[in-house]
């Protein structure tokens, strides 16, 4: 069971008793109560774990399943909470740039502008905020965003724009493109990003 599906699964069943807390409180109450018994995770699961992660042997007693999962939720909770306090919704993006909120959501649509996933219905697109200086969307993003690789999360790409680069005179691509660098600069190196 994926993380994702492990969470959910938990929500779930929170929602069904009508507990009042978080499906994150809950899960830290299991992690420090937990006494449950679990199967060990396999040598090529710890393998992967240990090379793409930055979990170590410590990390993955028996119970390893358990607490791997529960780690793993923190560390999205701790993102998602990260991207949330350095973006901003549509009506903020509106204001910002003196645009109808319409108008913001067909930029995002064009590829002018990049946005959190797909948006969920009923709520606000958040758009990071890294491309906006001074009160507008930075020049070139209509050419820099379709140059992400599509399994890329956000905050590598937050990473990789705020990030100084040789190839840009040492400059930040937000700076680059601010100051009228040519955005296929930019697009190609996003572009390579996709082949690390």
């Amino acid at each position: 069971m994926t993380s994702m599906a492990f969470e959910s699964q938990v929500d779930r069943a929170l929602r069904r008793r009508g507990t009042p807390i978080s499906t994150q409180e809950f899960l830290a109450v299991l992690e420090e109560v937990s006494s449950i018994a679990v199967e060990p995770l396999t040598a090529g699961e710890q393998d992967f774990l240990l090379r793409n992660t930055d979990l170590t042997e410590a990390d993955l007693p028996p119970r390893s399943l358990v607490a791997t999962n529960l780690k793993v939720l923190a560390g999205q909770a701790s993102s998602r909470a990260r991207l949330r306090e350095n973006s901003l919704s549509t009506a903020e993006v509106a204001s910002l740039i003196g645009r109808d909120p319409a108008n913001v959501r067909r930029s995002r649509l064009e590829g002018a502008l990049y946005s959190l996933g797909d948006g969920v219905p009923g709520q606000s697109l958040r758009f990071p905020s890294w491309q906006f200086v001074g009160g507008a969307p930075l020049p070139g993003l209509r050419m820099v965003i379709p140059a992400f690789p599509t399994h890329f999360h956000p905050l590598s790409i937050e990473r990789f724009m705020t990030t100084a680069n040789d190839d840009l005179d040492g400059m930040t691509p937000v700076e680059w493109l601010a100051m009228d660098g040519a955005p296929d600069a930019v697009a190609k190196l996003a572009d390579e990003l996709g082949y690390e």
